[in-house]
């Protein structure tokens, strides 16, 4: 493949990733939201305890919902630079979150939750990992980037096309 096609499709999943997460976390419809919690695992506790038994449908949402969310961010943090190490790539993926958390407190569109910037930590970790085995067995970057770009537009495309679809009828 050409050597500056896969640079430009790796930059264009990762700003329809950027989009659809803006999206997702700070245009959503349904009020305003303004409220934080600052102990650890304490909504996480409240979602597993309520009604003396689980909510599977907001454990799923919430819980699978903050780790997958930011697993491309961890893949994206580990391409993007010249430093391969683990612990800035995740710190800046659990920054990334902490901004996140932050203005959605600001703009009143979600609650602040000290509980989301540890699962979406987690998800950048399984992002960060992915990269990793993938270095390995690809063994070269520039294989990594290749494989991840076309993966990244396999599945950022058809989100994209159908977050559009949705977004249009929902607008009707």
């Amino acid at each position: 493949m050409n050597k500056k096609f896969v640079p430009i499709l790796l930059w264009s999943m990762a700003a329809v990733y950027v989009l659809l997460m803006a999206e997702l976390l700070f245009l959503r419809e349904g009020g305003s939201l303004r409220s934080f919690n600052l102990i650890p695992f304490h909504t996480i506790q409240e979602y597993i305890n309520v009604d003396g038994g689980m909510r599977r449908n907001a454990v799923d949402v919430n819980i699978w919902g903050n780790i997958l969310i930011f697993v491309p961010a961890g893949i994206y943090a580990m391409l993007i630079g010249k430093s391969e190490s683990l612990w800035p790539r995740l710190a800046a993926v659990a920054l990334l979150s902490a901004a996140v958390e932050a203005g959605q407190y600001v703009l009143a569109a979600g609650a602040a939750d000290i509980d989301d910037v540890i699962l979406n930590a987690t998800g950048g970790l399984i992002g960060i990992t992915i990269y990793s085995v993938l270095k390995l067995g690809l063994r070269k970057q520039e294989r990594v980037k290749l494989f991840l770009s076309l993966l990244s537009a396999g599945v950022g495309v058809p989100v994209l096309i159908l977050s559009l679809i949705l977004y249009a009828v929902n607008r009707v």
